[in-house]
């Protein structure tokens, strides 16, 4: 695992940040986090998803913002950028351990500071800071833990083969 503080330059995340946390910008409702009959719904944004359509690229956001966001990691091939927004809750709740994709790499991109944390399931916890990315192996069962503090918990992950 790999964790690096102020990933990207000021400027850059500053861009990125004020444009997702708007109050204009699409969120839609998923009826799980984790899998649709988990109790705990979220609001998703699809920046990309690579999908076998006549085995070309389907971007789900073809938008500058969509570009900028794809252009944070790079990497051989990738596969999804989601932005995850997860609203405040009264207690830390853990959201549900799963995985991504098997056999890639994982990249959550924190939005915003809060309490909430990305939990291993093997033991471990990246705090949600800013601009800071976390890195593992897509095996890794992790999951979301929501926020007491702020109004939303805000990430943007990345599934990709390096």
């Amino acid at each position: 695992m790999e964790i690096i503080d102020n990933y990207l330059p000021s400027y850059q995340f500053k861009q990125i940040q004020s444009l997702v946390m708007e109050n204009r910008f699409s969120w839609f409702y998923n009826d799980g986090t984790c899998f649709d009959e988990d109790p705990f719904p979220q609001m998703i944004h699809m920046f990309y998803r690579l999908e076998s359509e006549n085995g070309r690229d389907v971007v789900n956001d073809p938008s500058p913002l969509g570009e900028m966001i794809r252009d944070v990691i790079k990497c051989k091939t990738l596969v999804r950028v989601k932005g995850n927004l997860n609203h405040r809750t009264v207690f830390h709740r853990n959201t549900g351990y799963h995985i991504d994709y098997p056999n890639m790499w994982t990249s959550i991109f924190y939005l915003n500071t809060n309490n909430g944390w990305t939990q291993f399931k093997k033991g471990g916890k990246v705090k949600c800071i800013e601009n800071r990315l976390v890195t593992f192996d897509s095996n890794l069962e992790h999951a979301g833990v929501t926020c007491t503090d702020k109004k939303r918990k805000v990430v943007i992950n990345f599934n990709y083969e390096r």
